[in-house]
């Protein structure tokens, strides 16, 4: 009769019971806080990298929305074009109406993210860039380095979004 090794699971005999019952390392604890360390203000060089990149994000949204509305006007006569005639097939009516308001859309958003751009700009010139609009504290760099028109830390951006209605 063969013994099998002290410690070896009966279900599972690859692995100890020990085994079984440890949690995965890799995986963080519920119980584990995800608090960052305070963030510190941002030094000249980072408000003067980050101030050049807002500078060129500008430039580059001035220009996209110069495209947009050069294209609008095509749209827009297109449009009126086949919703005035009745000879158009809806289809091809519907087609230019979707057109136009996805058309619309983006050309607001672009407009909403260079708005956020320019109050981004006007708090550098301010000296209060990098500072969160409710609590006061310093914006984490990192957080500045991926959304440089950050207005809030990251601690009150949540809790901003958790008081949103869903």
């Amino acid at each position: 009769m063969a013994t099998k090794p002290a410690g070896r699971s009966k279900k599972n005999p690859g692995r100890t019971a020990k085994a079984r019952t440890r949690k995965n390392p890799a995986r963080p604890s519920a119980s584990r806080s995800t608090k960052q360390k305070p963030a510190r203000p941002l030094t000249r060089r980072e408000v003067e990298e980050l101030r050049r990149f807002l500078e060129a994000e500008q430039v580059r949204l001035n220009e996209e929305l110069e495209a947009i509305e050069e294209r609008l006007p095509e749209v827009e006569q297109v449009g009126m074009d086949a919703s005035g005639s009745y000879d158009e097939d809806l289809v091809d009516v519907a087609s230019d109406t979707f057109e136009r308001e996805k058309g619309l859309a983006i050309e607001n958003s672009v407009h909403q993210l260079l708005h956020q751009v320019e109050e981004a700009l006007t708090r550098v010139e301010k000296g209060s860039y990098g500072i969160c609009q409710v609590c006061e504290q310093p914006i984490h760099p990192d957080r500045l380095r991926a959304l440089p028109y950050a207005r809030l830390c990251i601690r009150c951006k949540e809790r901003e979004e958790r008081a949103l209605p869903r």
